[in-house]
């Protein structure tokens, strides 16, 4: 192959050549979000080669983006942006003149790599008078001169995604979510979507790894939704509506959240896209008018949400790029409003039954918090279905199918709740019903006799009062001490 027709360049470089080039952070890149301990690692790691005279200490390597048809745009890190930032970090406080000038040029998309990069800078600074105090220009000549990257230069943008996927599905530095941002952002160059698009998407998903309720409540620990999100009722459901037991979502599994990228200009490749094509092009010109369409039901009595696709499904076929980030957007807000936003005016009747019977006094055991998962995957999905209306007429149905195996099981194990809702179809009767009369073998499936064999007071109340005949597994269980207080 001529050099010239080479798409993939790599070779080792010094930190210093590495920083005497235009680099640039994308729009689409995941915030600086290195912690102190991070930082001490690649401190006392080069440290420690710098006192043991090596020759050369291996940092990592670098996934470096040039467009060919625009050289001036300079190098966009694809991977590599946390190590390279800290270095720069680093290299300042040593007072590098290339780190200098490059950390006066480089622009940060995100709150979050301010306040990484000014808790990390206070950090090195702390660690370097300890260290080094007495030897700043050796240290960061060792630096300069003898750590060194492997930089792989890519001008193919497509090329450098597919590298970045494989290589952080190998390693353990992003979830396995983050690795689907990646490959959508990369879908979204495809179909030729502006930049702003590109980056509100970005912005949006990164606020949904941090989620807080009161922005202005300092102690309020931020709630990572999308990984709750695939780990749990969006991946596991999709499992479970295909009548298959549902295991945990990590990099092997995130196919499920690939689909069909829909390129402009571009012939669909097989026929059974056509219908792909049609849901895109009306969702855009809906969008784009933004009207209500006449005759659509929304899944909400009162509340007029402009985040909420109403058009997306959880079991849909997966649309690359645009779409892909509508869809989790979509149901990033619907899992706020369902279990994380504290709202009178919507399932109010639910909500307050949630609190009550899914966070009873030793609800913080595994197998508790493995029913509760998937009590709110079930209600996600009859939400998804029939909206407020189906939640409310069937939210208790529902408890009474997932907890009773809290009272039939000594040992509630992962596996077990993997595979029970796959094993009683209660995903696929939801998912493939067309009114509330297919629903019917919910309630028959609520109300069948439970042997008791575990003792847990709020449950078996509940049992009691919703009409279900209750058999003691043990001797030492005596449900009719219960019965006499209901």
């Amino acid at each position: 192959m001529k050099e010239q027709e080479k798409t993939i360049h790599a070779e080792i470089k010094k930190v210093k050549e590495v920083l005497n080039q235009d680099l640039q952070i994308p729009d689409y890149q995941r915030p600086y979000r290195w912690t102190e301990k991070n930082v001490f690692q690649l401190l006392e790691d080069i440290y420690g080669s710098w006192k043991q005279v090596k020759s050369a200490y291996r940092i990592g390597s670098v996934i470096l983006y040039n467009d060919i048809k625009k050289p001036e745009s300079g190098f966009q890190i694809i991977d590599g942006q946390q190590r390279i930032t800290t270095l720069i970090l680093i290299l300042r406080q040593l007072e590098s003149p290339q780190a200098i000038k490059l950390s006066e040029k480089l622009k940060f998309n995100h709150s979050d790599s301010e306040n990484c990069i000014r808790r990390n800078n206070e950090y090195i600074t702390y660690w370097l008078a300890e260290n080094v105090a007495q030897e700043k220009a050796d240290f960061l000549n060792y630096i300069h001169k003898f750590c060194e990257f492997v930089e792989v230069r890519v001008t193919n943008l497509s090329e450098a995604f597919q590298m970045f996927d494989s290589q952080n599905s190998r390693g353990k530095s992003l979830e396995a979510y983050n690795l689907l941002k990646a490959y959508h952002i990369r879908a979204m160059e495809e179909e030729q979507a502006p930049e702003i698009a590109k980056m509100n998407s970005d912005r949006k998903w990164e606020n949904a790894t941090r989620f807080v309720v009161n922005p202005l409540n300092a102690n309020e620990h931020p709630q990572d939704i999308l990984r709750q999100l695939f780990n749990e009722q969006l991946y596991r459901t999709r499992i479970w509506s295909k009548k298959q037991a549902a295991y945990p979502f990590h990099k092997n599994t995130i196919d499920e959240f690939k689909g069909h990228t829909l390129k402009s200009n571009e012939e669909m490749e097989f026929p059974f896209y056509n219908s792909h094509l049609l849901h895109s092009v009306a969702l855009n010109y809906f969008n784009n008018l933004q009207v209500q369409v006449k005759g659509m039901k929304s899944r909400f009595n009162q509340k007029q949400m402009s985040n909420i696709n109403d058009f997306v499904t959880i079991n849909q076929p997966i649309l690359n790029g645009t779409s892909f980030f509508d869809y989790i957007e979509s149901y990033v807000e619907i899992y706020k409003q369902l279990f994380i936003i504290k709202d009178d005016s919507f399932l109010k009747e639910f909500k307050t039954f949630y609190e009550d019977h899914c966070h009873y006094p030793k609800s913080y055991r595994a197998g508790d918090q493995y029913l509760r998962e998937l009590y709110k995957s079930l209600i996600m999905l009859l939400f998804d279905k029939y909206g407020e209306k189906g939640v409310n007429k069937f939210y208790k149905e529902l408890y009474a199918v997932v907890y009773r195996l809290r009272l039939e099981k000594q040992q509630v194990k992962y596996s077990a709740v993997a595979k029970y809702p796959s094993e009683i179809e209660i995903f696929a009767i939801i998912e493939q019903s067309k009114n509330y009369f297919d629903l019917r073998a919910i309630s028959e499936l609520a109300k069948k006799e439970i042997i008791c064999t575990k003792v847990e007071e709020v449950i078996i109340r509940f049992f009691l009062d919703f009409g279900v005949n209750i058999q003691e597994g043990k001797s030492d269980i005596k449900i009719s001490e219960f019965k006499k207080e209901v």
